[in-house]
């Protein structure tokens, strides 16, 4: 490499400079900057060939640097520099491929060169062998950069010499590339009727149809794996951050088996109804809202959001995007903690919520799910004097929910316990199927579905971590003994009475607890039960354990007396006594 200076009379454009056109007003930006600062950066020139040198000397062909000989060259033409003004210059003994690349990784980098110049000159190196890769790597540029201006460069040459003089604008060009047929491109262009042709959403409708946005609501509710899986067709828009699902057949499909989907997930969760907008129609608008009873966040966690928060006020004063690489990544960090968090903090419908109020799928909007819905009438307010007055005997929900999970892990334990009714009750429980998703009355989670269906009998275990002809050789050689004790440990761990499973059905927990003649004492936290409880309800029990009553008092006084009377007694509440519960009365 060798630097010279050099008047405009001894240089030539090299037919390698890949900027084509000059922008008028960059141009006269650029020829004010010269006047003031001079040429910062030297053009790049090329040795002289034989054909470049005549009387008066050698001429230099510029390859990179043609805007300021261009410049240059018009202010010495204005009479504003003079005609022996020498730029600064770098010769490279190049051939014409490296010429041209080099020139071409100059225009990019400043990043005002022309669209219609990028795609050419990209064209000419995939022309030579370059894939768009390469391109992308000898460039600094984004893969999807590339992709994008070679996709400009594929138009129809109709649309392409447009495009290059300025008949149709960018984002009208790529609108076109959804299309990948040059031919089917034109031919779109000519069924658009005026203004439309040139309209990005009108072409874009015209290619993809009703094509579904990869970064819609409808997209996301479905899943991308599970649309690309099922044979769905995708359009890529090398210009936005989406890309477009054109099988509309199977978005269609998909989204009606998610929606089923979510309406079993949600009923067995104990929500009494769930529908869509769509089946709602206008009576969506009316509709009521349960505020939910339960907190989401357990002490700890509400611990950790108000910690986060803090932590959060601490950013308030300061400028983020001036903040260390580090810190913005620290913030980041906790401002997703906190939603996630806040969003917990929200609170959860109890059981007793779900059983008389259900879920909106929210189809007319985002899918979103709208939870604790009921008819307006049910939710008005009213007089105070109107409300039913509050059964001072009722248990919370939340107590109904950890009673209920007693029951389950003391039947758990005991049909382990016992192999031969673990498999009647297995037997039982895969005869009698649900007949529609609101009949819960079996006492276990066994999931059974019709022929055809993707699954045939499932328990809500931990995955499965080796495969089936590993299980079955196993089970095949145990003896049968093992293999009922095998099968009984399984069939517990699918066994479920708990209160959000069985709310409606009281008689279903009380029977199956009978059949495996199960105790559930030593599973019943007594001081979880009283502490949680209210004077009128531990007052209520005292007097059922000793024929006495219970002086009210201090909380903490009267639950340590109903706990110590209740380990005196056996005493069990309502929710977990059997036919065989028979408590002493305390002394």
């Amino acid at each position: 490499m060798e630097q010279l200076s050099l008047t405009t009379d001894r240089l030539v454009l090299d037919t390698s400079n890949a900027r084509k056109m000059r922008d008028k007003d960059s141009l006269t930006s650029l020829k004010a900057s010269i006047l003031a600062h001079g040429i910062i950066q030297p053009i790049t020139v090329r040795p002289p060939a034989v054909a470049d040198r005549d009387l008066e000397g050698d001429r230099y062909r510029v390859f990179a640097g043609g805007r300021r000989l261009t410049a240059v060259t018009e202010l010495i033409f204005e009479g504003k520099l003079p005609a022996d003004y020498e730029l600064p210059a770098l010769m490279k003994d190049v051939d014409d491929t490296s010429a041209d690349e080099m020139s071409l990784a100059e225009n990019i980098l400043r990043r005002s060169m022309r669209p219609v110049d990028e795609f050419k000159a990209f064209s000419r190196l995939v022309d030579e062998g370059a894939t768009a890769d390469d391109i992308a790597l000898r460039f600094g540029q984004s893969l999807r950069f590339v992709q994008g201006r070679m996709a400009l460069g594929r138009l129809h040459p109709v649309l392409l010499e447009m495009l290059d003089l300025n008949e149709i604008k960018l984002d009208t060009a790529m609108a076109y590339t959804l299309e990948h047929d040059p031919d089917r491109q034109l031919e779109i262009y000519n069924n658009l009727q005026g203004w439309q042709r040139t309209s990005s959403p009108h072409i874009k409708e015209a290619i993809t149809g009703s094509g579904t946005k990869s970064n819609g609501a409808v997209a996301k509710f479905i899943g991308e794996t599970r649309y690309i899986i099922a044979g769905g067709k995708v359009t890529n828009d090398l210009f936005e951050d989406h890309s477009f699902w054109i099988s509309g057949d199977i978005v269609e499909k998909l989204k009606a088996e998610r929606i089923e989907e979510i309406k079993k997930e949600l009923i067995d969760a104990g929500w009494a109804w769930v529908k869509t907008a769509d089946e709602l129609g206008n009576d969506v608008w009316y509709m009521g809202r349960l505020q939910p009873e339960e907190t989401g966040l357990s002490p700890e966690q509400q611990a950790r959001l108000d910690e986060v928060q803090a932590q959060l006020e601490e950013f308030e004063e300061v400028d983020i995007e001036e903040l260390s690489e580090d810190d913005q990544d620290r913030y980041h960090a906790i401002d997703a903690e906190y939603e996630v968090l806040s969003k917990a903090a929200k609170g959860v419908h109890s059981a007793q919520q779900r059983a008389k109020s259900g879920v909106v799928i929210r189809t007319d909007r985002d899918f979103s799910l709208d939870y604790g819905m009921t008819p307006r009438a049910a939710t008005s307010s009213s007089s105070s004097s109107d409300k039913p007055e509050k059964d001072p005997l009722a248990i919370s929900a939340p107590t109904l929910s950890e009673l209920g999970k007693s029951a389950t892990k003391a039947l758990a334990q005991a049909v382990e316990e016992q192999p031969d009714k673990a498999l009647a009750m297995l037997a039982a429980l895969l005869e009698l199927a649900p007949t529609s998703p609101w009949q819960q009355h079996r006492p276990g989670r066994l999931k059974i579905v019709a022929p055809g269906d993707t699954a045939g009998v499932s328990y809500q275990g931990t995955a499965a971590s080796r495969s089936f002809s590993e299980a079955f050789e196993e089970y095949a050689a145990m003896k049968a003994v093992d293999l009922k004790k095998a099968i009984a440990r399984m069939v517990a761990g699918a066994v479920d009475i708990s209160q959000e499973w069985l709310s409606s059905n009281a008689a279903m927990r009380k029977a199956t607890l009978e059949i495996f003649g199960v105790d559930p004492t030593p599973h019943f936290d007594v001081d979880a039960f009283f502490t949680a409880a209210r004077k009128p309800i531990i007052a209520a029990a005292y007097k059922e354990m000793t024929d006495h009553d219970l002086k009210d008092g201090k909380k903490g006084d009267m639950v340590a007396i109903a706990v110590d009377a209740a380990k005196k007694t056996g005493w069990l509440p309502e929710y977990l006594r059997t036919a065989t519960y028979k408590p002493k009365k305390a002394k």
